[in-house]
């Protein structure tokens, strides 16, 4: 999907309490980036929390980050390989590159960089650099050339005052020009959510994402081409309301073959495979699993994908 719907998201780390993730999902957050493991490789401190609370509201897990500590190749292998060995079937590793401790290593920091990129693409996952300009201006500027291939997500706080999720995303002119494609922005680190304690990060992201529906079946965000239905849609539906539906299931990896979601399933009728799906799909969003599509439903499926 190439947002033509913001994608409003949050980051979580282990000073982030969450009360309720059925809330954070109903007031409008798309996806979350957890952190995934701590300064000594372990898993953070509410990864597991996070990453179950996600998951049972039907909040897409689209990254997991690493806040980066190693200013060695050793030490960059090691937590490469712990992060790895954490992050469960979430697509993306993201290396956060802020801290003082490594900013100083001039060529290294590309090395270290390099270490992680290869252990991300050697699993599979892509690869994004997360940080601002008090560190690329003085440290990764001068090697751009060399990490132009890497998308950024970029931090930069145009708002100062604490602002609500629908709150508008700030004018791209923020944004810096570099060389290397936004995958997103951090636009605020006091974002008031329904959900949360106390404030949280809240970014939009740019470039279509995967998310993980259920273990190692990943979905891409697109626009479902069916119309949608106005009216219930439940088992024995026909048309388009019923292609709609089936298009969601299909796309939340609910209709298929073989354990394979298998897109010759959307079909212009809801079947009794349908119907479980779609029970299915309500409980794991922290929905009424009453088989029926209607308007809470829809609203919900139109947020996730």
């Amino acid at each position: 999907m190439n947002n033509e719907k913001e994608l409003k998201g949050i980051d979580l780390a282990k000073w982030n309490k969450i009360i309720s993730y059925a809330k954070l999902k109903k007031a409008g957050v798309d996806f979350a980036i957890l952190k995934v493991i701590n300064k000594s490789n372990n898993p953070d401190g509410r990864f597991t929390e996070h990453y179950n609370g996600c998951k049972n509201a039907g909040i897409p897990i689209i990254a997991g980050y690493t806040y980066c500590y190693t200013d060695t190749v050793k030490k960059a292998k090691a937590a490469a390989t712990a992060f790895l060995n954490n992050c469960k079937d979430i697509p993306i590793m993201v290396l956060d590159l802020e801290d003082s401790c490594i900013t100083n290593l001039g060529h290294r920091i590309v090395d270290i960089i390099n270490v992680y990129r290869e252990a991300a693409y050697g699993a599979g996952k892509e690869f994004v650099i997360y940080t601002g300009a008090s560190f690329y201006n003085p440290c990764l500027k001068k090697y751009s050339g060399e990490i132009a291939d890497i998308p950024i997500w970029w931090a930069r706080y145009p708002y100062k005052a604490a602002i609500a999720i629908d709150t508008k995303v700030p004018s791209k002119n923020y944004l810096p020009s570099i060389p290397n494609e936004i995958a997103g922005w951090q636009y605020s680190s006091t974002c008031k959510v329904d959900g949360a304690e106390g404030n949280l990060d809240i970014n939009v992201w740019y470039r279509d994402i995967k998310v993980s529906v259920t273990p190692m079946q990943e979905i891409t965000f697109e626009m479902n081409p069916f119309i949608q239905p106005t009216t219930t849609v439940t088992i024995g539906t026909k048309g388009q309301g019923a292609l709609w539906v089936n298009w969601y299931l299909w796309r939340f990896g609910l209709l298929t073959t073989n354990g394979i979601p298998d897109e010759n399933k959307v079909i212009d009728t809801i079947t009794m495979e349908s119907y479980l799906a779609i029970k299915e799909a309500q409980k794991r969003l922290g929905l009424e699993a009453d088989g029926k599509v209607g308007k809470i439903t829809r609203n919900v499926f139109l947020k996730v994908c």
